[in-house]
């Protein structure tokens, strides 16, 4: 067995004793042609087994550290010659400049969660990792995303404002509504991309993209996730069909239903549309036409060309969120039959789409405006296009890399929310200034 040694900063031997008590030396091993060798008093040397942690890690002096490995070795101890002999039988280890640490972490999951089986039998009582119950439903549901309805709510309510009808109660009302079908979105989203071994494949998820893990690492059971998506499902149905009933019964219900749909066919069998390619069509449709067209006629009853123009770019950006979330993905998907866009495409087709549909979106702000479909005020949404650049430039030089990519990652999910809520926000300045004037 080769190792290089000098790239270890320490070395321990650890064995049993004469006495059967565990004991550790620091040593400084010599690699021989059967293994390896060492300096110390006759009386330590171990009769038949011993194990060699080589290890090393370079601290930093911002705090943590860096170039982190070790290397693990069960030997068979030859005493006969002056000095013990190591004798390497089984070896494995981590080197952190091959595999990254939340990869690797990823990649033991399997014997982690083996483990904890045998213990469980072995106590005669279920071992399992917990999170506190808030902590647990935070992450179950993916609550930040939330975002994503927030912002096209928003936008509806607002562009119904401009036309001057606004009831605070309802746009609350609403919100709650569409939030509790997108969290059910989230978790039937993790259910399904289970049983289709998705998320089992990839072992390089990020704090945006791979779901959120809770099936993987063993704190929710499939039956548990899917259970808590119908009761979300549910609950905003329920809200759903109670605005129906206050504004218009057949319009609400057929956007409800068309939303919640989307969604289910988005991960679920037998339509599977991420899995066909037409994900990111399902996610732009829902997040946009669906949410700000339903939350406008909540407050006007009525439609528009107004709403259904900024419905446009806010569901190209939660696409965009989509889309640039499924570039570490990619690999994975692939391996699983989830043909989304982004697996389909090469690389430059990928940025180079990005940035079209990028300067699509922002174009219709400024087409709606020049239109006189929406106020001058929603011009503010462009404030994010340095952003933007940014955010491409970012992907494009960290394009394939998971780690490298989680600060563009989160800069396109910023630009996605933060023109959103300007759009909206410039649809609500409009209207008070009229109401004040």
């Amino acid at each position: 067995m080769s190792v290089e040694v000098e790239r270890f900063s320490d070395t321990v031997v650890s064995f049993v004793d004469d006495d059967g008590y565990p004991t550790s030396i620091p040593v400084k091993l010599r690699p021989t042609e059967e293994g390896f060798t060492t300096d110390w008093p006759a009386y330590l040397r171990p009769k038949k087994h011993a194990t060699l942690l080589f290890n090393h890690i370079t601290p930093l002096q911002t705090g943590g550290y860096t170039d982190r490995r070790y290397l693990m070795v069960r030997a068979v101890v030859d005493t006969a010659g002056d000095r013990p002999l190591f004798k390497p039988v089984k070896s494995y280890g981590w080197d952190e400049q091959k595999t990254p640490f939340f990869q690797y972490c990823e990649q033991k999951i399997g014997q982690a969660r083996s483990y904890l089986a045998k213990l469980s039998s072995s106590l005669g009582k279920p071992v399992k990792p917990r999170l506190s119950t808030l902590a647990l439903l935070f992450r179950a549901t993916r609550f930040p995303f939330l975002t994503a309805t927030a912002a096209p709510v928003l936008i509806g309510v607002g562009s119904a404002s401009y036309l001057g009808y606004f009831d605070p109660v309802l746009f609350m009302l609403t919100l709650i509504g569409a939030s509790l079908i997108h969290l059910g979105l989230n978790m039937t989203n993790d259910y399904f991309d289970h049983k289709m071994g998705a998320d089992e494949k990839n072992i390089t998820p990020t704090p945006f993209s791979g779901g959120s893990r809770i099936i993987q690492y063993g704190l929710l059971t499939p039956s548990q996730v899917a259970l808590m998506s119908s009761v979300l499902y549910i609950a905003g149905a329920f809200l759903g069909i109670y605005l129906a009933f206050l504004r218009g019964l057949v319009p609400i219900i057929t956007i409800m239903a068309v939303g919640i749909l989307i969604s289910v066919a988005y991960t679920a069998p037998p339509f599977k549309l991420a899995y066909r390619g037409l994900g990111e069509a399902a996610v732009g449709i829902g997040f946009g036409p669906v949410i700000v067209l339903g939350s406008h006629y909540v407050q006007a009853q009525t439609f528009s060309v107004h709403s259904l123009l900024a419905s446009i770019p806010i569901g190209i950006f939660i696409t965009l969120i989509l889309y640039v979330n499924e570039i570490p993905d990619a690999l994975y998907d692939r391996q699983a039959g989830k043909n989304t866009l982004v697996s389909r495409l090469s690389r430059n087709q990928v940025v180079s789409l990005y940035k079209a549909l990028l300067a699509a979106a922002y174009a219709v702000i400024v087409l709606s405006a020049a239109a006189g479909y929406a106020p001058l005020t929603t011009l503010i949404a462009l404030a994010t296009i340095p952003t933007a650049v940014k955010t491409v430039r970012m992907v494009n030089q960290t394009y394939g890399n998971p780690y490298l990519m989680i600060p563009a990652l989160a800069s396109n999910i910023k630009v996605a929310t933060l023109t959103g809520l300007l759009h909206a926000l410039g649809f609500f300045i409009w209207a008070l200034g009229s109401m004040l004037l």
